[in-house]
């Protein structure tokens, strides 16, 4: 992908900064800090500040399992470093997360059509008003769709170096790491496990019926 990049830049660069104008209008016009971002900035910030994982109630903070801990790590993270409750530096990084996302697609598309479809599928992705909304929401969104987003890179770099012959171990690895962050961040990024998973299993099974067939 950074090949394609560098060899397009006149392409990829306008591309990108549209994608990032885009998500500032959003960001700086239309933010989402919901009912939902406080519960997972709460959770955060008694994480930070009192070691729990847990709600701030009348008179104590109680432990929950309310939400899975992936999101509000991303946000303890960001205030650790930015100031408690600073939710615009969370859109900011999200902005960068999701043209990031961007990037992963067309990686996806150069690596399983072409590098046409990779123009194509950068341009649909940096434009689109869907992942520029959830980038300006402190939601597990974004997050969501870039690990999902690079586990199926990964899936897709593991699945072709074993049609070739030459087995990596280290696409896996990265798959691996990608889909348990996207289950740390929403319970249904279990699906993607189970999508790869069956993906394996049916072109392992074909492997075996087109073997078959050229023995008889």
């Amino acid at each position: 992908m950074r090949e394609l990049v560098r060899q397009n830049v006149r392409f990829f660069l306008p591309a990108t900064n549209a994608a990032l104008a885009l998500r500032l209008v959003f960001i700086l016009r239309f933010p989402g800090v919901t009912t939902d971002s406080f519960v997972y900035g709460d959770i955060a910030k008694n994480w930070l500040q009192q070691g729990i994982y847990g709600l701030s109630g009348t008179l104590e903070v109680s432990p929950t399992y309310i939400r899975l801990p992936g999101y509000p790590a991303f946000l303890a993270w960001v205030f650790a470093i930015f100031g408690m409750e600073h939710y615009q530096a969370v859109l900011l990084l999200q902005m960068f997360i999701d043209v990031g996302t961007c990037f992963v697609i067309a990686d996806i598309a150069r690596r399983t059509i072409s590098t046409r479809a990779a123009k194509a599928a950068f341009l649909l992705s940096t434009l689109c008003p869907f992942l520029a909304t959830y980038a300006a929401a402190a939601l597990t969104e974004t997050l969501e769709i870039f690990f999902t987003s690079v586990a199926l890179d990964c899936a897709v770099v593991g699945l072709q170096s074993l049609d070739a012959d030459s087995p990596q171990t280290t696409p896996w690895i990265g798959c691996g790491a990608a889909v348990a962050a996207a289950i740390l961040l929403r319970p249904d990024g279990g699906l993607l496990l189970v999508a790869i998973a069956l993906y394996r299993a049916w072109q392992v099974v074909r492997t075996h019926e087109v073997y078959a067939a050229g023995l008889r």
